[in-house]
């Protein structure tokens, strides 16, 4: 089954820290079950310096047609025992014959290891 994956997605709350600055907080955040999705490998990068070992790896996620998937590049996306981070803009892909209406999204997300 190609949708059968489940994802929660994590959006923070925002709090200011003692200088006014924004603080996001995904401890306190909001949590939402996804069932229906798809994750797929999107790469995986290596890098090895004498300080230490850093793996980045990557996925994607897709909707089915007709999901929105409300999630925001601030968010987090937990899969499979790993929290990811939400890698730039969401893909809200047009409906080819309801104009206005989303036909499926895809979402770019990473971990970032060592």
């Amino acid at each position: 089954m190609i949708f059968g994956d489940t994802v929660t997605l994590v959006r923070p709350r925002v709090t200011q820290d003692r200088y006014g600055s924004d603080v996001l907080d995904y401890g306190a955040g909001a949590r939402t079950v996804v069932p229906g999705v798809c994750v797929q490998p999107r790469s995986s990068t290596e890098a090895t310096t004498d300080a230490r070992d850093m793996v980045t790896t990557g996925w994607r996620i897709y909707t089915p047609a007709g999901m929105d998937l409300d999630v925001t590049p601030t968010d987090r996306i937990e899969w499979a025992g790993r929290t990811c981070e939400v890698i730039g803009e969401i893909a809200r892909w047009p409906h080819p014959i309801r104009p206005g209406a989303v036909h499926h999204c895809e979402v770019d997300v990473q971990k970032v290891s060592g």
